[in-house]
């Protein structure tokens, strides 16, 4: 759309607008600048914000979706695709933590959040099917619209609106703006803690003639609540920024405009357009934000008092810093103001400099042994920068293992789980930690060892053959006498179906064979990297993910349901046993170990059952959840199954009822009870278990009544 008189005047008109916060405080001492030709006006603009600096960044695009975007109408070049291009390509230079697509045409049109979009794939998905095929260019209400729901509380949820294109303009704007109000931009942390950047891209100029008539200065004034480092940017693409527009940017201590010839796709980082947060974690590469010929001026905040610029500042696009401090540190960078005659409001340019020598990941477990064979895991532990979103973790790069994560909620420590299955001897591979709110971190290489073994596939269940297809044909009516014959073969099917019943009531027959009892645990591995492993009695060693700072049940952490009960938390000097079971034995050598006693890293401790209750393979299968040991507690036809973790009850119907089979828990098959009245009976219990009363060596034998509380003895 092209340039009006209108706007000119209008802008003409419009006042200064003062922003809270825009008066800039003096230069923080220990400020260095490396160019004489430094102003004192420029000195001052590089001054530190107070409050808190902001950790995180935001960059949100208002994109003009109007036909003249393609060379439509009055539209001067098909620059749209190209515009798209350079979002994408700001998007994966610059990875900002979050993004706000927006397009607006007659009136707000759109209305998009992303986490983390330069690996999002909702977020590419969403810019690629972006069209120009609007009609109209509601600038001013549609940027009103667009930043006002910046000054929205912290909202989880992303927000997505779409103005209807038959409605009127008035009720397309009036809905955009319900709409914003409804769902504001999402944000993911607290206000004042995010730096935002703002782009308006467009090749028109605002013909909205509806009334009220929104003012380009009122436009601006939206973002009330911005912080002291945001920017907004109006790139005019292939047209000139109308009068009223440069009067409300030059008001605005926050704005400015720039633009470009037309056909000219813009580049969002260009000189004059710099801005936001540059975190450094390794100074030998530390890309600059600006050019190496640019003057620069840095002030460093009181975590960092000797940071300072070297001479030359920057080489070959390499920040060059020093005096690093020791761990973490803030700094302002700054440059005069780009002008020319396509620069409308140029402003000096300030990138936030957040200087962390230390890994945003810190390696808790760096001895840990990352050779694997097939079967084995490692367990690597990190200590992670508070406030990231543990729970939404994920891990790549990891051919040839499996990957777990583990991480409790709201805490700082995450554990990487990771076992080998297919990985060859000798091959390495390194897997890729991505959290929100960092970029990608490359975890510790683990290298494939030979020998080991895999547990065995599950054997995939049969599907059960469909009917077979026999034509279009209608089936032929059968015969009174076929009636007949099929009526008594039924009748004989049931009766010798009910005999075999009352056979296998009788005497148990021959069962479906159980699976095999997994490998008992005879050892625990206090490793020298503070991790625990368990030792089966086969020799073969498998981590657990054990937390590093609250009191854990190895039994439940491990589900090993004999090592139930046994307690323990990460102490200064070692592994602190808070609780161990009279029926369990842990032992350091010949010494038993007690409550209370600390275990040192790189110790090997043995672990045995003092009573068969806590068989130490047992195959649960549905009841694996409730520990051992387990108790049958009877109130007449209702049965409760009881363990340390839970229960289960049953109300008995049949009148014989084998309990493995009912439970699905192979350890108890063969364990059946009769209803007899409202009583229950024992009617049969294999070799592999016995029960007996609670509290005494009593043993149950068949025919003898259920006592309220029987114990499950597992024989071997």
């Amino acid at each position: 759309m092209r340039p009006a008189h209108l706007l000119t005047s209008l802008l003409l008109l419009s006042p200064a607008a003062a922003a809270p916060g825009a008066a800039p405080s003096p230069a923080a001492p220990g400020a260095t600048t490396t160019t004489p030709t430094s102003t004192s006006s420029s000195a001052a603009t590089c001054a530190l914000p107070g409050g808190t600096l902001p950790t995180r960044t935001r960059t949100v695009f208002i994109l003009d979706t109007s036909g003249s975007m393609r060379g439509i109408g009055d539209g001067r070049a098909d620059i749209f695709g190209q515009v798209r291009d350079s979002i994408a390509a700001y998007v994966q230079a610059h990875q900002p933590d979050e993004a706000d697509l927006l397009t607006f045409d007659a009136g707000l049109r759109s209305r998009a959040h992303f986490e983390q979009p330069a690996r999002n794939p909702a977020w590419t998905a969403a810019l690629g099917a972006l069209k120009a095929d609007g009609s109209n260019t509601y600038l001013y209400r549609s940027l009103r619209d667009a930043l006002s729901p910046l000054n929205s509380p912290p909202n989880t949820s992303p927000a997505q609106t779409t103005a209807n294109p038959a409605q009127s303009a008035a009720a397309q704007s009036a809905a955009a703006q319900s709409a914003a109000a409804q769902s504001p931009v999402a944000q993911s942390a607290p206000a004042g803690s995010t730096l935002t950047t703002v782009f308006v891209l467009t090749d028109g100029i605002d013909n909205d003639r509806t009334r009220p008539a929104v003012t380009a200065r009122a436009a601006l004034d939206a973002f009330r609540t911005r912080g002291p480092l945001d920017r907004l940017h109006y790139v005019a693409l292939g047209t000139d920024i109308p009068a009223d527009a440069r009067a409300a940017l030059q008001a605005s201590d926050y704005a400015s405009g720039l633009t470009l010839p037309a056909g000219t796709p813009p580049t969002l980082d260009a000189p004059g357009l710099e801005g936001g947060l540059l975190t450094i974690t390794d100074p030998a590469a530390a890309p600059s934000p600006f050019p190496d010929t640019a003057p620069l001026t840095l002030t460093p905040d009181a975590s960092a008092p000797r940071l300072r610029l070297d001479d030359p500042p920057v080489t070959g696009g390499q920040l060059r810093l020093l005096d690093l401090p020791g761990q973490s540190g803030a700094a302002l960078l700054c440059a005069p103001p780009v002008t020319g005659a396509n620069h409308v409001a140029p402003r000096p340019r300030r990138v936030l400099l957040r200087v962390n020598t230390q890994a945003p990941l810190l390696w808790l477990n760096p001895g840990a042994d990352r050779t694997v064979r097939a079967g084995e895991d490692v367990i690597l532990r990190y200590r992670t920068p508070p406030g990231l979103p543990l729970e939404q973790a994920t891990l790549s790069g990891v051919p040839g293992l499996n990957a777990r994560l583990h991480a409790q909620p709201g805490g700082r420590e995450l554990a990487v789980q990771l076992t080998g299955n297919g990985l060859n001897a000798g091959q390495s591979v390194t897997p890729v930690l991505s959290i929100p709110g960092l970029p990608p971190q490359p975890l510790a290489a683990v290298t494939g060892a030979p020998g080991g073994r895999l547990p065995p596939p599950a054997t995939p269940a049969t599907p059960d053959s469909g009917p077979t297809a026999t034509g279009p044909s209608a089936p032929a009516r059968p015969s009174r006498f076929t009636l007949l014959w099929l009526t008594g073969l039924i009748l004989a099917a049931a009766l010798i179906l009910r005999w075999r019943r009352r056979q296998r009531a009788a005497s148990p027959g021959v069962r479906t064979p159980r699976p095999a009892d997994p490998t008992p645990v005879e050892g625990l591995e206090y490793r020298d990297d503070r991790t625990l492993a368990l030792v089966g009695a086969d020799g073969q060693v498998s981590g657990v993910p054990t937390p590093l700072g609250d009191p854990f049940d190895l039994g439940q952490m491990a589900r090993v349901p004999h090592l139930s009960g046994l307690r323990a938390e990460q102490h200064r000097d070692g592994l602190r046993i808070l609780r161990i079971p009279t029926d369990l034995e842990v032992s350091q050598g010949a010494r038993l170990l007690q409550p209370g006693d600390v275990v040192r890293p790189g110790t090997l401790l043995g672990v045995a059952v003092a009573r068969r209750s806590r068989a130490p393979h047992p195959t649960l299968g549905s009841l694996a959840g409730l520990g051992l040991p387990l108790a049958l507690h009877s109130r007449g036809p209702v049965l409760h199954v009881r363990g340390p973790y839970g229960e289960h009850a049953m109300r008995v119907h049949a009148p014989t009822t084998d309990l493995g089979v009912t439970l699905r828990a192979p350890a108890l098959e063969g364990l059946s009870v009769s209803l007899s009245g409202r009583d229950l009976l024992l009617l049969h219990a294999p070799d592999t278990l016995q029960l007996r009363v609670a509290g005494e060596n009593t043993v149950l034998t068949p025919g003898m009544p259920l006592p309220p509380h029987a114990v499950v003895d597992f024989l071997n």
